[in-house]
């Protein structure tokens, strides 16, 4: 391995250790605000400028830069610090394994791997003096709200275009599906289970509803989008009742709404209630109702045919043979920075498979080449 390669290599392996679990996610996560301090330690090592962003308390997103040519001209690169929870795994998932030419360890693609290939491709440019300032943001956040994008989004600091790490294959990802998700609440009327007829059961009455909002399905799955396909509609989690001899009084369930580019958080709740509101005034005449205010992660608009796009894929294409633009249908910080009209392309080492499992890795190969593909496109943009 290059000299480059093996220091890339050994930055992820000092990320990996730390453990910055999204306290959201779990009771047991620390947060980012050790790896956000190992980054300040790495970037007065090498004389490299940095600050941090409070986002909320204990928790920052963390910068540094290099000044470019022209000082009108701003180009973000964002990987984030957190990670999913760690349960299941069988080795310790903080202790970085080396073998078979991968890195394995929580966080070893998502994201700690596209964050070490960044960074060392910004403190390796030397003399080389980028066109535009090339900003490095470390995220928090990104797995449950992304309040760290939100932050950046709403900074008032304006972005040329931003390159957005996560573990793609090295492939430019130009397109990815937002999401809206909320709870849907029936209301029953609680009664002794030995007389189920003097209340009324609000599982039964979601059950309906769950019915309902499922066939919504087969509308969408005619909405194709030609980089991210349908959007969808899912029942990720259900709780009701209170006791075994109880008729339940209250059912919840959560809902998952995947947004294509173009589609609007509004329009899709609306959709939800539209069905909701006929089965309040149908024959069952069922007391549910949306609670809001939904989480809210809107699909960014297409980046192809950008600069940033066209840049990034010439870069691809030279280091890795890639290049080709696609789209995905999970979400990154692209949807928030979205919000501030930032062109984003997705791109990084790794593949989104690996991503959140109990063995997860990086191949070394695909780190080293973003190193590569990183640095060319802070210095060709």
């Amino acid at each position: 391995m290059s000299s480059i390669s093996t220091q890339t290599v050994e930055l992820l392996k000092q990320l990996i250790k730390i453990e910055s679990i999204n306290p959201s996610a779990s009771a047991q996560g620390s947060g980012e605000q050790k790896i956000a301090e190992f980054l300040e330690a790495f970037c007065r090592g090498r004389n490299l400028p940095y600050e941090y962003q409070e986002v909320t308390d204990g928790r920052s997103n963390f910068f540094t830069w290099v000044p470019g040519q022209d000082s009108s001209k701003r180009v973000l690169f964002i990987s984030h610090m957190d990670t999913v929870p760690v349960e299941n795994w069988v080795a310790d998932p903080f202790s970085p394994e080396q073998r078979e030419g991968r890195i394995y360890g929580r966080g070893s693609c998502d994201d700690k791997g596209p964050l070490a290939a960044m960074l060392m491709a910004l403190a390796t440019l030397g003399e080389r003096k980028p066109r535009a300032t090339i900003v490095l943001a470390a995220s928090v956040d990104e797995e449950y709200r992304k309040k760290g994008a939100r932050a950046i989004a709403q900074s008032g600091v304006s972005y040329d275009a931003a390159v957005v790490g996560e573990p793609t294959d090295l492939e430019l990802v130009v397109a990815h599906k937002g999401s809206v998700r909320w709870q849907v609440e029936v209301e029953g009327v609680p009664a002794h289970s030995s007389k189920p007829h003097l209340g009324v059961n609000a599982i039964t009455g979601m059950a309906k509803v769950i019915l309902a909002l499922d066939k919504i399905n087969e509308t969408l799955s005619q909405r194709v989008h030609p980089l991210v396909g349908p959007p969808t509609l899912t029942i990720t989690l259900i709780e009701g009742g209170v006791e075994l001899a109880t008729v339940p009084p209250t059912c919840r369930v959560w809902i998952d709404r995947r947004l294509t580019p173009g589609e609007r958080p509004a329009d899709a709740l609306q959709e939800v209630e539209n069905i909701l509101e006929k089965l309040r005034q149908g024959p069952d005449k069922i007391n549910v109702r949306s609670l809001l205010p939904a989480l809210e992660d809107p699909a960014p608009p297409s980046a192809g045919g950008t600069q940033i796009a066209a840049v990034a894929a010439k870069a691809c294409a030279e280091v890795a043979g890639t290049g080709k633009p696609f789209g995905v249908p999970y979400g990154t910080d692209a949807s928030q920075l979205s919000l501030a009209n930032i062109p984003c392309v997705i791109l990084g080492p790794g593949s989104i498979d690996q991503a959140h499992t109990t063995n997860e890795f990086v191949e070394i190969d695909q780190l080293s080449k973003a190193v590569e593909i990183y640095q060319k496109i802070m210095l060709s943009y």
